[in-house]
């Protein structure tokens, strides 16, 4: 055998030998690839869903001389939404006329069941009430049973009867 031979086997070994590092590191880069686009796609999720995440409402009641019903909307982001409706059911399980409000800025706001045409007296601030405002929890009568807006980046969202979000 010859010493010229026994370099080129060698040499064709190391070869090989590198290309099949090569395709495991192909494919397990591939792998760490995916990973990464899935964790990137969740977290582009949560970003676009952080606004609409902190905006929720329920059926309250205003403790004075007698109960009064109404729906407390909460937006606790830091910007204002928009073209909210609020579904809620009254004391006849019958959808009332909705809450909709054209804008809504941060915090949060009590408004009261109302015979006058709109159906709900004007959004007050929660903290502006002397009186104990209590959410209503064990009734299946009197709850939202939808709700929609849009956040302040122009995006629709809904959520149902349990309080699920989603895009609409």
């Amino acid at each position: 055998m010859q010493l010229g031979s026994v370099a080129d086997v060698v040499t064709a070994l190391t070869a090989i030998g590198a290309l099949i590092a090569a395709v495991f590191g192909a494919k397990n880069a591939a792998r760490l690839f995916g990973i990464e686009a899935k964790r990137d796609a969740a977290a582009a999720a949560r970003e676009v869903q952080s606004q609409a995440s902190k905006v929720f409402a329920w059926v309250a009641t205003r403790i004075s001389k007698r109960e009064f019903y109404g729906v407390v909307i909460v937006n606790s982001s830091e910007q204002a939404i928009y073209d909210v409706v609020v579904r809620v059911t009254g004391a006849d399980e019958g959808e009332r006329t909705p809450v909709r409000l054209t804008i809504l800025p941060p915090g949060a706001y009590y408004l009261e069941e109302s015979p006058q045409a709109y159906g709900w007296t004007f959004a007050s601030r929660l903290r502006s009430f002397d009186e104990e405002i209590r959410p209503v929890t064990k009734s299946r009568k009197r709850r939202v049973v939808g709700m929609s807006f849009r956040d302040s980046s122009n995006v629709a969202w809904v959520r149902d009867t349990e309080g699920l979000l989603a895009r609409a």
